[in-house]
């Protein structure tokens, strides 16, 4: 491995039901790099994120975040280090947007309610929702409530920030200001892998583009030269698709 990769992807392979989902997929990722996974559906990018944090036990390969292998026996351990945003939100519809964001910090990492609070707020703040913290998930918008739930996984102090199709379930406005803070975040340095079909943010947040299809790895490079360039034909027309209808 890599000395200087936080996470390095080794040789992943799944299979459901004798079908192939992921067909040995690799790759490394740096810290303070943000790559992005695109391809038509089915292709395996959510399978392979999910395998990134055993939420999908791979049937082959390895997984290590910083140097350390990803296994069952210490998954508890490195998921808290691999924060996820899911499509879904995954938030307790019980809890207030505060309970929401601080309640993984106090059961998971053992933090004090004090210092999770605090730690909560700030978060909230960096999304732009530091005046909903006393609200219920039920009151916000599908944007509104994604942005809680990257809160939430900011709040743990990731390693890695994981990214399963963000804006899917969002109307184009609420996902313009989802998309906006994950490019904040891109920005400031943070470490992201982001499955997604928003282009604008593949070509503008990037570091590396991964373009997969029936559980390959077809092309990778730098936005510049995947959407200029592409030197692969499949690449080439999954794009041009993506812009007639974006």
């Amino acid at each position: 491995m890599a000395d200087n990769l936080i996470l390095d992807v080794q040789d992943i392979k799944k299979s459901y039901d004798g079908l192939e989902v992921l067909k040995g997929i690799g790759f490394g990722l740096q810290k303070g790099e943000t790559k992005v996974l695109i391809g038509p559906s089915g292709s395996g990018k959510s399978t392979l994120l999910r395998c990134i944090n055993y939420l999908t036990v791979p049937d082959a390969g390895r997984i290590y975040l910083n140097g350390e292998e990803v296994l069952d026996k210490n998954i508890d351990a490195m998921r808290s280090r691999m924060g996820f945003v899911f499509q879904d939100f995954n938030l307790f519809t019980h809890l207030t947007v505060l309970d929401n964001v601080r309640i993984c910090q106090i059961k998971v990492g053992g933090t004090d309610k004090q210092t999770a609070t605090q730690r909560a707020h700030s978060e909230l703040e960096r999304v732009g929702l530091g005046d909903k913290a006393h609200a219920y998930p039920a009151e916000l918008s599908g944007g509104q409530q994604q942005r809680v739930s990257i809160a939430r996984a900011l709040a743990m102090d990731p390693d890695v920030l994981l990214f399963d199709e963000p804006t899917s379930a969002l109307d184009p406005e609420l996902t313009g200001e989802v998309v906006r803070v994950m490019q904040q975040l891109a920005a400031e340095g943070m470490t992201m892998v982001v499955v997604t079909h928003e282009m604008s943010f593949a070509r503008q947040a990037a570091d590396e583009i991964i373009f997969m299809e029936n559980g390959h790895i077809v092309e990778q490079g730098a936005p510049n030269i995947l959407f200029n360039s592409a030197s692969n034909e499949r690449t080439q027309t999954f794009l041009n698709v993506i812009a007639e209808h974006g």
